[in-house]
């Protein structure tokens, strides 16, 4: 049988959620694929026992992989990614169950477009708790800042250019933030299926891993050494002309595309009328430009106020409106935040005088990551 792609299952211990996992694959899958199976050396003896006695069925063979070592995710991944030949290859958590027609539909969203590289399914993840939700959303998707590997299908086109997970991420976290930023650097992008659905328990496959903390700092510490941390950005829109909201919204999902969440405020629009806008333009949603409709009513104070006590303050603010310029100029800096003004819809006015084109923003980027 010719496999239109490649399962890469790892496996370690949890042999209850290991047999859900595997069966919900058997059951809800109508692809042609090959299930690779690694274990990561797990000491249970019924995780042992089923994965002896388990084999494939309708259009999903079985292949197992034993490992000798603990290999950590990026490693377990990698020995099956070495081991497959198909265009799409899936990676999958064994603490996840899958839906009906959750691949088919993952394969026919990453073939929409040839810049998607890597695709995830909707999720408890992101925030669906209801698999009934995902009902007559095939096709379509929404832009992710990065996809992540609980289960993520991937062209076989971002294996050759980048190659496989970096093992330098020791046990698991941040590999697949890393390896979705690799893609991205490359031009491929993530995106989130919204007509497929997989239930992922969340933390149930690391919960046990030893020294779970120290291996998270670490990782981070390395990923942002490469990668830079994750900035805030605060767009003021006060602005009602469709054109000129769907035209920043084009310019911030570029943005976003530098690690940047950004806050989009949209005076008196609905946000609604504006994801339908959006649609019927044919702008693809991205999930890290998060839209709010604020009231005309609103004071100025009320968004400086929101910009001086953000928990997680925002790292760069921007706006039309002269007079909230200048005020948010003077008081943002108590926490470093940098301020523009947006001039002929695309050029950002600092108050140093430096003119910067929104859509290469690389030295609002490299000023703020500086920063500790």
């Amino acid at each position: 049988m010719k496999h239109e792609c490649d399962i890469v299952l790892l496996s370690y211990e949890s042999p209850d959620l290991l047999k859900k996992c595997v069966e919900s694959v058997l059951e809800n899958t109508l692809v042609p694929s090959r299930l690779i199976i690694v274990d990561n050396n797990s000491t249970s003896p019924e995780v042992r026992e089923y994965l002896d006695n388990v084999s494939g069925k309708w259009d999903v063979e079985i292949e197992k992989v034993f490992s000798p070592e603990n290999a950590g995710f990026a490693g377990g991944i990698n020995k099956g990614l070495r081991l497959s030949t198909a265009p799409y290859v899936c990676i999958l958590n064994n603490d996840c169950e899958v839906y009906s027609g959750w691949l088919r539909e993952m394969i026919n969203v990453a073939s929409i477009d040839s810049s998607i590289g890597l695709v995830n399914p909707q999720s408890n993840t992101f925030g669906c708790n209801d698999p009934l939700l995902v009902k007559d959303k095939s096709g379509k998707f929404v832009e992710l800042g990065h996809a992540i590997g609980f289960a993520c299908l991937i062209k076989r086109e971002v294996l050759e250019t980048i190659g496989l997970f970096d093992e330098a991420y020791e046990g698991v976290c941040y590999e697949d933030t890393d390896f979705a930023c690799r893609a991205m650097k490359k031009g491929f992008i993530s995106v989130m299926a919204c007509g497929a659905y997989v239930y992922h328990r969340e933390q149930a496959s690391r919960s046990r891993l030893p020294g779970k903390k120290e291996i998270y700092k670490k990782n981070k510490y390395l990923f942002e050494s490469r990668w830079g941390r994750l900035l805030r950005m605060l767009f003021v829109e006060q602005d009602s002309e469709d054109e000129r909201i769907l035209k920043d919204y084009k310019n911030l999902k570029n943005v976003a595309r530098k690690r940047i969440i950004v806050d989009m405020w949209v005076e008196k629009k609905d946000r609604g009328q504006i994801i339908k806008s959006l649609e019927k333009k044919g702008i693809t949603e991205h999930a890290d430009v998060g839209i709010k409709s604020f009231p005309k009513s609103i004071r100025k104070r009320e968004i400086i106020t929101k910009v001086l006590t953000k928990k997680k303050k925002y790292d760069a603010v921007i706006t039309r409106d002269p007079l909230l310029y200048g005020i948010l100029r003077v008081v943002s800096a108590l926490r470093g935040t940098q301020t523009f003004f947006l001039k002929e819809d695309k050029y950002l006015v600092s108050g140093r005088g430096e003119v910067i084109d929104i859509r290469d923003i690389s030295v609002i980027t490299e000023r703020s990551r500086k920063k500790k």
